[in-house]
């Protein structure tokens, strides 16, 4: 199965168990977030992410500047506590 049609049956799974107002909501969202031409800011493969300071598991600030001076830099950006 490719990848589009995996996403395709978790969105189909996913959304079977929402309202029809949730599931509009959702869309809405989705379609003003396309329709504000954010999708033509976000990072491509290869580019390189802007400096940043941001808090992590334990609020504390870290610093990209200082991480990349030991070695390349992964983020992963996860729900957290809301």
């Amino acid at each position: 199965m490719s990848l589009k049609a995996e996403l395709k049956a978790l969105q189909t799974r996913l959304e079977a168990n929402r309202s029809p107002e949730a599931l509009a909501i959702m869309h809405r969202a989705v379609r003003d977030l396309r329709d504000s031409g954010a999708t033509g800011r976000v990072l491509r493969v290869g580019d390189s992410a802007p400096d940043f300071v941001l808090p992590n598991a334990e609020e504390q600030p870290i610093d990209s500047r200082v991480l990349r001076e030991r070695g390349p830099l992964v983020v992963t950006f996860y729900r957290g506590r809301w």
